[in-house]
């Protein structure tokens, strides 16, 4: 993959799971604005926390040179973000919407391109 796609992959993994870390330590950061907290909040920071720091691990970790399962990793990414993104947009929360769709483009676009580039037999491949 190109150094600036793997790069930007890279950081886009470490913002979400920066901002996992953040939504834990302060979790009203995760609400629109004028949004009381509730003690359910605390629950919903976890639980994305448990499951964007060990994702952009994963994903981390792939794209410092270890390719197979790279394009896998990089669809779920994508598609947690999108996840993201959706939630950001109904519940009106900009940067969530932003960061999300942002990730969701980069990290599918990435795993698209890669899939052209080997084809499909040579997914598991070095890229």
């Amino acid at each position: 993959m190109r150094r600036s796609l793997t790069v930007l992959n890279a950081a886009l993994a470490a913002g979400s799971a920066a901002a996992a870390v953040i939504g834990v330590v302060r979790p009203a950061l995760l609400l629109p604005p004028g949004t009381e907290p509730t003690a359910g909040l605390r629950v919903y920071a976890e639980a994305y926390a448990v499951r964007a720091v060990p994702l952009a691990a994963a994903l981390g970790y792939l794209l410092r040179g270890e390719r197979r399962g790279l394009v896998p990793v990089l669809a779920v990414a994508g598609a947690a973000q999108l996840g993201d993104a959706c939630i950001g947009i109904t519940r009106g929360i900009p940067g969530m919407a932003v960061g999300g769709t942002l990730s969701a483009g980069v990290h599918l676009a990435s795993a698209w391109w890669l899939t052209r580039r080997t084809g499909a037999a040579a997914l598991g491949s070095a890229a």
